[in-house]
């Protein structure tokens, strides 16, 4: 059975090396070196010059030092270009170089003298894989499949189509690669059926065909009932269909073999959210939650583990444990990516704490671990907005944010928000002129009420009452329909009233200049 991992390609130029090579021995190629200072005396044929120069590169191979038996091998192949060994090892001596290339062309030379030959197929089809030419590699793993081939060949087969299978199926064209895995069944070349399902089934599962998916993954549990990760699939195949009943069923099934498996608990209890069984879905959470807690405590090296409890927290509105779970997170190894999350999330959990401080320097070192990452570019930025501080570079941040994502919604708001600030902060109306064109272009892109309700505070600074109220109201309704915004509509509703009152006065003041005006014109002599 296939262990699932590929055969080096280095063991198959050996294999190719040893496959009908009639060449020098040992003894005979060290002497080949000497040999052209005897003959001087004697012309010799280009057959036997180049015998020379092949003993010579065959020798200096034997020490692997492949420079020199590549000169010798190709001073040979110029007097005897239709040589197999000589082709043979010269394409074996470029791959050992690490030019691919220059071995391929010598393989494909090779393909030309031996267009029967299963190993030469099989070998190019893994020439081009390996630089990425996965077309032609199809192309010669289905020649080298259509080859005679011996017992002593089959391991070489079995993986020729497993290979085979794979490129397929990361092509999209995954019934071909069913039927590669069909095929190795049909020639007995597997022994453990159970674990190529299992790889067509994630394939399937990948590709999001998961009625296929769940087919393969049958197929698994009815090969071998013991491998219990038959079970983790069939679940969320189950459950992507909507068949809650049996998803809960393998779920379960799962869970008696690896009852501590807090993934597992996780997706039970989203099930069962679906199922609308609120009481089980929070049994599955808090076990969950437990399972978390002991690993965390146990000072567990899995990031995953503590990024979900710090989740699970912040859905309880636990914000403070969410952060001492981060917080520890941080004694743990990680890669840069992980870190930079890790002091990005920890920036986020601040910010809802409101603890700004802590906010700006979580912030400040996520951007020293990846200055490109343009989150943090717009919410550092826009930090600054809020707070009235650092304007200038707030708007630097904000547009290298957006020269990432140029058509980002939240952040051409964050900048129309930087220039509504500094307007006011510098008493420029210029500046609310480019506030409100960016604003308005932000709420084409997102319709979000916090944007109407920026507009709306621009409009009313450049004295546009009435359109200040018509946005209001549009980010009034807005922040109404969303839960957890009673603040947000406070506020808005406050201006609101004072818009309108002001309106009001405006309307009674041009009333009473009215009036008298009309009481001087009746009154004049």
């Amino acid at each position: 059975m296939l262990s699932g991992r590929y055969f080096t390609i280095t063991f198959v130029f050996i294999t190719l090396l040893s496959i009908g090579f009639q060449g020098c021995s040992s003894v005979t190629a060290r002497q080949g070196i000497q040999s052209v200072s005897r003959v001087k005396s004697q012309p010799l044929s280009d057959k036997d010059m180049a015998h020379v120069y092949f003993c010579t590169g065959y020798a200096f191979m034997l020490d692997r030092d492949w420079e020199n038996a590549t000169i010798n091998f190709e001073k040979a192949i110029l007097l005897d270009r239709s040589s197999e060994r000589i082709i043979r090892h010269l394409a074996t001596c470029y791959f050992q170089l690490g030019k691919n290339e220059k071995s391929i062309d010598f393989i494909e030379k090779l393909v030309m003298l031996k267009p029967h030959d299963f190993s030469v197929h099989y070998t190019l089809a893994t020439l081009y894989e390996t630089v990425g030419k996965h077309q032609d590699a199809i192309a010669e793993y289905e020649r080298a499949r259509r080859c005679k081939t011996t017992k002593l060949d089959n391991v070489f087969l079995a993986d020729a189509l497993y290979r085979l299978a794979n490129l397929y199926m990361q092509e999209g064209m995954m019934e071909k690669g069913a039927e590669c895995y069909k095929n190795m069944f049909d020639l007995k070349l597997v022994s453990e059926p159970a674990k190529i399902y299992y790889e067509i089934g994630q394939r399937y599962f990948e590709k999001n065909d998961i009625k296929k998916a769940l087919e393969y993954f049958l197929k698994v549990k009815e090969a071998d009932p013991k491998l219990s990760f038959a079970s983790f699939y069939l679940t969320l195949c189950y459950d992507a269909l909507n068949d809650y009943e049996n998803a809960v069923k393998e779920s379960k099934a799962f869970l008696e073999k690896d009852t501590d498996n807090w993934v597992m608990h996780l997706a039970l209890s989203e099930i069962y959210g679906r199922m609308k069984i609120e009481s089980k879905r929070n049994e599955e959470i808090k076990k969950t939650q437990e399972i978390l807690e002991k690993n965390v405590d146990a000072g567990s090296k899995n990031p995953k583990e503590y990024f979900m409890l710090c989740q699970i927290y912040r859905n309880q509105r636990k914000i403070g444990e969410a952060i001492a779970v981060i917080e520890s997170m941080k004694l743990i190894p990680m890669d840069k990516e992980t870190k930079r999350d890790t002091h990005f999330l920890l920036a986020n959990l601040y910010y809802e704490d409101q603890k700004m401080n802590k906010v700006e320097d979580e912030l400040q070192m996520t951007l020293k671990l990846d200055p490109d990452f343009h989150e943090a570019s717009n919410f550092l930025g826009y930090l600054f907005v809020e707070n009235n501080k650092n304007l200038d570079e707030a708007i630097q941040l904000i547009n290298r944010a957006l020269k990432a994502q140029p058509r980002n919604g939240a952040y051409i708001d964050s900048l129309g928000w930087a220039y509504y600030k500094k307007a006011q902060a510098e008493g420029r109306n210029d500046y609310l002129i480019i506030a409100l064109q960016k604003l308005l272009e932000a709420v084409q892109l997102l319709e979000e009420p916090d944007i109407y309700e920026h507009i709306g505070d621009v409009h009313y600074s450049l004295g546009h009452w009435d359109e200040a109220v018509k946005v209001w109201e549009k980010a009034q309704t807005l922040y109404k329909n969303v839960r957890s915004n009673e603040v947000q509509v406070e506020n808005i509703t406050t201006k609101l009233e004072k818009v309108k009152r002001l309106i009001s006065l405006e309307e009674m003041s041009s009333k009473v200049i009215a009036n008298h005006l009309e009481v001087e014109t009746i009154t004049r002599p």
